[in-house]
């Protein structure tokens, strides 16, 4: 007697109304969590991306930096004092102590043109026959300025001219110069080492400090030299407007916040 023949039907693991067998293995279903997963790891991707090549950032030097045009000179590196050793600039008065002071900033104001102009945190004027630049000083090179003029007030047998310039100059010069060392605040450590000619433990000033390269700044002022004559008696009205910015202290010491 011959058994009736039951049709066969591939079993499909796919189907969701078929049993699962044990023993066989069966295709991953999908899960939400795993997508998830890899749309974060794509979004990182694409984030590390952006960041390796993405077009580079003014420069800044410190929290709340203002912006200057002379960032592009600005070079650090480390050096040390010149304790008594630079001869250029410890000597007596005299036409070649003279020429050291005067190449220091010897060029005078700069010019920058007005599309660096409106970045400024403070407002500055045009220069007179040739609005589209503006007249504008490094900080650093009214400090030399000043510095020069209280030497040769010290000085004053050699510069008898000094003598003629007005008490509050001076005092202007001598209160520029405190303020601008307080806003640097150099934290360079100066130290203390055994000191076997005097047999004693004694300062040491020749220390590592992390300064910007002046060459870099004068070669700037250098190139930046105001070209015209400048008409301080010319007003000229223009549209640049900056912002107020607040102080956040103040240089004698007394917090704004």
């Amino acid at each position: 007697m011959t058994k009736p023949r039951i049709p066969y039907h591939r079993l499909s693991i796919e189907d969701p109304e078929q049993p699962e067998l044990e023993g066989f293995p069966q295709a991953p279903r999908p899960s939400p969590s795993r997508h998830i997963l890899f749309l974060v790891i794509f979004l990182e991707t694409l984030v590390l991306l952006w960041w390796t090549f993405r077009a580079p950032e003014p420069k800044c030097f410190g929290p709340g930096t203002v912006y200057s045009p002379a960032e592009e000179a600005i070079e650090y590196g480390t050096t040390s004092y010149a304790i008594g050793q630079n001869e250029r600039f410890r000597i007596p008065p005299s036409p070649q102590l003279d020429e050291a002071w005067n190449n220091l900033y010897n060029f005078g104001i700069s010019q920058i043109p007005k599309s660096q102009a409106v970045l400024l945190p403070n407002k500055t004027h045009p220069i007179p026959g040739d609005e589209e630049n503006y007249i504008v000083e490094l900080d650093v090179f009214h400090n030399l300025h000043c510095l020069n003029m209280i030497r040769k007030r010290i000085h004053s047998d050699y510069y008898p001219d000094s003598l003629k310039m007005e008490i509050s100059h001076m005092d202007h010069c001598i209160d520029w110069v405190r303020q601008s060392l307080m806003c640097a605040g150099d934290t360079s450590v100066i130290v203390w080492q055994w000191d076997p000619a005097q047999n004693i433990t004694t300062f040491q000033g020749d220390v590592a400090h992390t300064c910007r390269n002046f060459d870099k700044l004068r070669e700037w002022g250098k190139s930046h030299k105001i070209r015209t004559f400048y008409d301080t008696s010319v007003r000229i009205e223009d549209d640049i407007v900056v912002p107020v910015i607040p102080k956040a202290f103040d240089l004698d010491g007394v917090l704004n916040f």
